[in-house]
């Protein structure tokens, strides 16, 4: 069922494509979860494991600052090439960080022991974050982003991945393009 639903939507947004016409867009009013395009994964060797670049931390559980403790090991890894796309490339949907976890995390869709492909990807008008799972049976979760544009150059070419820390909650951040950054608060956003 699956593959028959892939085989829809890819004939839907490659024939188009190819012939010259506009790709339709999924209204973010009537789309389901799982009709939203993801991009291919990338091979493990296009991620950055270097210490400098991606981060290694506790995710934070509960509600801080009263109420948390310290959650699961947690790895956020950045896409190399990130740094050198453009903004236009980065809207049309591409993977650039990968998260690794001990144990699970639902924000970000972590079910433990998984990985976890964080995309920014065109939904309507706007960006959306996509963190899809390897578990089996997990679904999609589509969460904010926030792009944070710096310059084009501004990374020279070098990707960063970090978890960051709000006055309460853990954040996503990464390079998604030559001049910019994109944050996630890893929170499902509600169909409209």
């Amino acid at each position: 069922m699956l593959k028959h639903r892939f085989s829809i939507v890819l004939t839907c947004v490659v024939i188009p494509a190819c012939a010259g016409g506009a790709i339709p867009t999924i209204s973010p009013m009537v789309a389901p979860m799982e009709a939203l395009y993801f991009p291919a994964i990338p091979p493990a060797s296009e991620f950055d494991t270097a210490t400098e670049r991606s981060d290694y931390r506790r995710l934070m559980i509960g509600d801080c600052p009263d109420r948390c403790r310290a959650g699961p090991l947690s790895r956020i890894q950045p896409r190399i090439r990130a740094a050198s796309w453009s903004a236009a490339h980065r809207d049309s949907g591409e993977v650039i960080a990968r998260i690794i976890s001990e144990g699970p995390y639902p924000k970000f869709n972590i079910h433990g022991r998984d990985t976890v492909y964080w995309a920014v990807l065109r939904r309507g008008d706007s960006l959306v974050s996509v963190f899809r799972s390897t578990a089996r049976g997990s679904t999609d979760l589509v969460s904010n982003v926030e792009v944070i544009h710096h310059g084009e150059g501004f990374f020279r070419g070098i990707a960063s991945a970090r978890w960051l820390w709000s006055d309460v909650d853990d954040l996503s951040w990464g390079t998604c393009d030559g001049g910019a950054c994109c944050r996630s608060a890893g929170r499902t956003l509600e169909l409209r």
